[in-house]
């Protein structure tokens, strides 16, 4: 049994919390926050033995072998490389950190300690996205062409916390949603990114951060998809990702309305999908299985860093309007740690 700390009393920790029940080799032995309402909230309704009011207390308990990192962006790169140093395997929140050097930082710590680290880029593991995934690969829509992923929704001005509203804490639309679009559209290109054009700014609200973001992401493979992420202060939202193919379309959707369609023959025709009873099962189930079988995790700490590498160079074109090409754009990533990988969600 995998014994998991939570560092974070926020909402998003019930989301983790849900998925980790519906488990039957993880449980959560401990929580911690610096608040002790949140903290006791989370021990009654999940069961939960044991609390900390900081995350280094946590840490010193050798019952648990594992945490999530659940707290704001700006925490990100502390907590994981503190768990990590403390032996702790770490499935961390999106985005992954603030900066690449803070990506390498949690990235060395995971390496120095022989620890699983994976960043909760949670597209991957949803039902939808799955099926999605696995008609591309079947081969049945024929090569790929292009794909346009949508985030757009109501940003919540009034009810968002300040950290993210502001940029300096690593907030705005962008890395809190748009990492979401990047991920989605990077996994679905089947390819890592070359460069971004991407024009993003602050057009519905008055905050110290974006709202809306629109990028032209090259990739190696020489395909090009464009990644749309908005924040307005009204409308219908739209999760949507379009994926056009040469014998085929494909068309899917976790959030508003849940579907995967294919387009044949001027057709839309509705697939089957999965729907597991708590939204992250499948990609705490891929954490488990890294750590137990000793395999590379599919959101692992390199891929993490591809996608905030994405992020940064889309921020640094839109402030020059012009084309940035990323630091690894000309070299192909490849993987160093020496570990297997797993034959489900693995990285492209």
């Amino acid at each position: 049994m995998l014994n998991v700390g939570i560092i974070g009393c926020g909402g998003i920790a019930r989301a983790h919390c849900e998925a980790i029940a519906c488990l039957d080799n993880v449980q959560v032995t401990a929580v911690a926050d610096l608040f002790e309402a949140p903290r006791r909230h989370y021990m009654d309704t999940y069961g939960i033995p044991k609390e900390y009011s900081s995350h280094t207390e946590l840490l010193q308990d050798d019952d648990i072998d594992a945490v999530a990192v659940v707290l704001g962006h700006q925490l990100h790169h502390r907590l994981t490389v503190d768990s990590l140093n403390a032996g702790k395997h770490v499935l961390v929140e999106k985005p992954m950190a603030l900066s690449l050097e803070q990506c390498d930082d949690m990235i060395a710590a995971a390496d120095a300690n022989d620890r699983k680290l994976m960043v909760g880029l949670s597209q991957h593991f949803y039902g939808t996205s799955l099926a999605a995934k696995a008609i591309l690969d079947s081969g049945e829509l024929g090569p790929l062409i292009t794909a346009v992923c949508y985030m757009s929704k109501n940003w919540g001005h009034r009810g968002r916390r300040p950290q993210y509203r502001s940029r300096y804490h690593g907030g705005g639309m962008w890395l809190s949603n748009g990492v979401h679009v990047v991920d989605r559209l990077t996994w679905v290109m089947a390819s890592q990114a070359m460069s971004v054009s991407a024009s993003i700014g602050t057009r519905a609200h008055y905050q110290a951060s974006d709202d809306s973001a629109t990028a032209f992401i090259r990739y190696k493979n020489g395909l090009a998809g464009v990644a749309v992420s908005v924040g307005f202060a009204d409308g219908m939202p739209d999760y949507s990702c379009q994926v056009i193919c040469a014998n085929g379309t494909l068309r899917f959707s976790q959030h508003g309305e849940r579907y995967v369609r294919v387009g044949k023959g001027d057709q839309w025709e509705d697939r089957p999908f999965e729907d597991p009873a708590a939204e992250m099962k499948y990609e705490w189930k891929s954490f488990v299985d890294a750590i137990e079988q000793n395999i590379e995790p599919p959101t692992h700490g390199a891929y993490g860093r591809h996608v905030m590498e994405i992020l940064f160079a889309a921020e640094q074109s839109a402030i020059t309007s012009e084309e940035v090409v990323l630091e690894s754009g000309l070299d192909w990533t490849t993987q160093t740690s020496g570990s297997p990988v797993t034959i489900e969600h693995g990285w492209v």
